[in-house]
């Protein structure tokens, strides 16, 4: 079966392309380009819009409801394809550390069943600085200990894509050259630096082990200062490392977004929701909170963060596209098939105007999502 979407405005890595058209045979990407179309068995017209990649959700752990790990199968797929409905093709689930959780999302992994595809699972503690944690119970966070970081990976094994750590927790280096030993859904496991008091040494020091990603860059970690920089200063002055930022205009101050972008880049920056169920939680000021007010999570949409970003950080819309396709492909390590348009990649589109409104989402070559 080959489906072709045409006259479009394609959003490609290196250009642009005006009255564009993608071949799509299969699952996967035929061919691409513009002028004179190849013939197919079915076409969609694009009327003008916008074509780029699936967007690619590092970090979510529900959607405007419903949390990535019910146990009722039919409230996850509530989640994934209210999340496709908002241009994202694939995500990394964040949940607990837990044996029941991996035997809940094990046969999850790859799906799609008319939602996002779930990448792997990614897991925020428990290594953790408890002073830190945000809104993860103290219950959840443990001490830096290699019997039970064998015995997550024993639970998730194959299915931990990326895990949050804390690098001044003593004992945390060699967990993180663990970690980074076994294998992933889509590679070697990702060792985040996050929810984390460290100094700028202790960061430095997690980073020469083996972390090469950041956990909502800001959020539950100490300020800059100038003569303690903190992980920030290590963070920031890494152009190697990875970084997540969750523009709500909530957790981030459109400056410190624009911060972010100049030091980082586009290719180290990705774009995350970090969205939540909301569910058993007071939204107040445009985020769910715990009772003392801390934010817990977000209830933003990837297309908003998409068109935020452009405003906060004054970068181009394919600037912005890259944040939430290739970038987040690149650090988990599937931009071999994702994140990208280009011919033999998963044919994982979106369509969507100016100003983000997505109208088409299509997984692995099937519309999944029409407005």
């Amino acid at each position: 079966m080959k489906t072709l979407i045409d006259n479009g405005i394609l959003i490609t890595p290196t250009e642009r392309i005006e009255g564009g058209w993608v071949l799509v045979e299969g699952a996967g990407i035929a061919a691409l380009g513009r002028g004179a179309a190849p013939a197919a068995d079915k076409r969609i017209d694009a009327g003008g819009r916008f074509v780029a990649p699936g967007f690619i959700d590092l970090h979510a752990q529900g959607f405007r409801g419903y949390d990535l790990w019910d146990a009722a199968d039919e409230d996850f797929l509530r989640a994934t394809r209210q999340m496709a409905s908002t241009g994202v093709t694939a995500a990394q689930a964040s949940v607990d550390a837990l044996p029941e959780v991996c035997r809940i999302m094990r046969p999850r992994i790859g799906r799609t069943d008319g939602g996002c595809r779930l990448l792997g699972l990614y897991f925020e503690s428990p290594f953790i600085s408890p002073a830190k944690r945000g809104a993860i119970p103290l219950d959840r966070v443990r001490p830096a200990s290699m019997e039970l970081a064998r015995q997550i990976l024993e639970w998730s094994q194959g299915i931990l894509s990326m895990i949050t750590m804390a690098p001044e927790q003593p004992g945390v280096p060699d967990l993180v050259r663990l970690f980074r030993a076994a294998p992933g859904p889509c590679g070697p496991v990702v060792v985040a630096l996050g929810h984390t008091s460290a100094t700028f040494d202790q960061a430095m020091a997690g980073l020469a082990a083996g972390m090469t990603h950041c956990t909502h860059l800001y959020n539950a970690m100490p300020t800059l200062h100038h003569r303690e920089p903190g992980p920030l200063g290590a963070l920031l002055s890494r152009p190697d490392v990875s970084v997540e930022l969750v523009c709500d205009g909530i957790h981030l101050h459109p400056a410190v977004v624009r911060i972010a972008v100049a030091c980082k880049g586009p290719a180290k920056t990705c774009l995350i929701t970090d969205c939540v169920s909301a569910r058993h939680r007071d939204v107040s000021s445009g985020a769910p909170r715990l009772a003392d007010g801390t934010i817990a999570g977000s209830i933003l949409s990837m297309d908003r963060a998409i068109a935020n970003v452009q405003h906060f950080a004054g970068v181009t819309l394919a600037q912005a596209v890259e944040m939430a396709t290739l970038s987040p492909a690149r650090v988990i390590g599937c931009d071999k098939t994702k994140g990208s348009l280009a011919p033999g990649k998963d044919a994982d589109l979106v369509l969507f105007d100016a100003d983000v409104n997505v109208s088409m989402t299509v997984i692995a070559g099937e519309v999944v999502f029409q407005r």
